[in-house]
């Protein structure tokens, strides 16, 4: 088996001739819905917001699009727009690396794409090798690395940017590889980060690196090609004990088939408990006779998600919140990105209720799954969740895209919401991206 650097570059350089099947390129219409789905909706947030005011003072020149309205250089669109499609921390994420990948990605093919002119249908190519190359680096790595304290978006996700973008550009097999090196050896995000405006950066510094990289390597400058190998330097920095090590990488499948979509704007690891937290109440729950409720989790999700008191000073706090997540599902809430919104107010009953939640570690849990225990005045009830919503073998379908989507957008885009939703599906055979542009031109302000 060739080694992990050639077979990147060889897979990048080959982006252009690849026939992609119709599946794929399905999956990598839905990324993009869903990007542009949390981007837009994420207009008012703080933290896009400053990002865009950065950018629109650096008065660069590029035909790049900043989503809310002007132009910029590609890299400082891609950071700007990457920033806005993770500030909600509503977006997709590759599970078996930890990975919000479209963030970084998209907005990365995106804006080095309309710099380059190129077709949608190279984009698409682009993209699909961004996430392929994302997914496989991170692949094993991804967990091991959010435990110890990197938050993989901002290290397989700057990868993956890398390796779009290089393919947006033409590069060869070895500039592309340098690329990838490049991105590789930018590698930060920190999980201590999360719940502030600084996680949604690190989507957005991905993409903003992985279009320089690109750029550079295609003017020659070169990296530490072989930081891609097992126990080699990336996988040694992110992972210090050597428990671990990158595997080795072979693109003979399609990784974006197993792609993960939020169907609740909080982090990905509370949401196999808030599905457990809605079975119960369907079946009938009385909240009000409640008296504790167990939530057994898989270590990560205690990790990242089960230090919070369930009463989050902010809403970014709370997307990361467990025990808030799930008082809100057994209050009857969403969980949508209206939840965690600016004026901040913590609800009094759902405080109470957040009180009554344990957080407990159970190995026999993984990323996707929970148990929910709640002990009420009339006895207990149980919920188990095997697969959490949106995730491989619980997919969202395009009908579940079109109501998160609609939730989303037509806030904004009111009775245009499904045209812009129909233009998204249709990418890559010519004229989608145009309609989009002209549709986010009146959203500029």
């Amino acid at each position: 088996m060739q080694s992990n650097g050639p077979a990147i570059g060889t897979f990048i350089a080959a982006a252009r001739a690849r026939a992609l099947p119709p599946e794929v390129l399905d999956a990598a219409r839905l990324c993009l819905a869903d990007w542009m789905g949390v981007a837009i909706g994420a207009a008012d947030e703080p933290a896009g917001r400053i990002v865009r005011q950065t950018v629109a003072q650096w008065r660069s020149t590029g035909r790049a699009s900043l989503l809310f309205g002007g132009t910029a250089a590609a890299p400082f669109a891609a950071l700007a727009n990457g920033t806005l499609a993770h500030c909600l921390d509503f977006d997709d994420t590759y599970v078996d690396a930890v990975t919000h990948t479209s963030a970084p990605v998209w907005a990365a093919t995106l804006a080095l794409g309309e710099e380059t002119e190129a077709s949608e249908a190279t984009m698409l190519s682009a993209f699909v090798t961004g996430f392929e190359v994302a997914a496989r680096v991170g692949h094993g790595l991804g967990q091991a690395a959010t435990a110890r304290g990197w938050h993989g978006t901002g290290v397989f996700g700057r990868i993956g940017a890398a390796a779009a973008a290089a393919a947006l550009l033409g590069l060869d097999a070895e500039r592309a590889l340098h690329a990838v090196a490049l991105a590789a050896t930018q590698t930060s995000g920190l999980t201590a980060s999360f719940g502030t405006m600084a996680k949604p950066f690190h989507a957005g510094k991905a993409a903003m690196d992985g279009v320089l990289s690109a750029q550079l390597a295609a003017g020659g400058f070169t990296g530490a090609v072989g930081i891609l190998e097992p126990g080699a330097g990336l996988d040694n920095a992110v992972i210090q004990d050597g428990s671990l090590a990158i595997t080795p990488i072979a693109f003979s499948d399609w990784r974006i088939l197993r792609n993960s979509f939020k169907p609740y704007a909080a982090c990905h690891l509370i949401h196999p408990s808030i599905d457990a937290a809605k079975v119960l109440l369907a079946e009938g729950l009385d909240l009000g006779a409640v008296r504790s409720v167990r939530a057994d989790v898989g270590a990560l999700a205690v990790k990242v998600t089960g230090g919070g008191d369930g009463h989050p000073a902010t809403p970014l706090a709370g997307k990361f919140d467990l025990r808030y997540c799930v008082a809100l599902a057994l209050h009857g809430r969403d969980a949508s990105a209206a939840d965690f919104r600016e004026p901040w107010t913590l609800e009094p009953a759902i405080a109470a209720t957040a009180s009554k939640i344990d957080v407990r570690h159970d190995p026999q849990m993984g990323f996707a799954c929970a148990t929910m225990a709640i002990e009420t005045a009339a006895g207990a009830v149980s919920a188990f969740v095997p697969v959490a919503k949106g995730h491989p073998g619980n997919p969202m379908s395009w009908d579940d895209m079109d109501r998160k989507f609609g939730g989303l957008v037509a806030p904004a885009l009111q009775n245009r919401t499904g045209a812009m939703l129909g233009h998204l599906r249709r990418f890559g055979d010519g004229g989608a991206l145009a309609e989009v542009r002209g549709m986010l031109a009146s959203l500029a302000g």
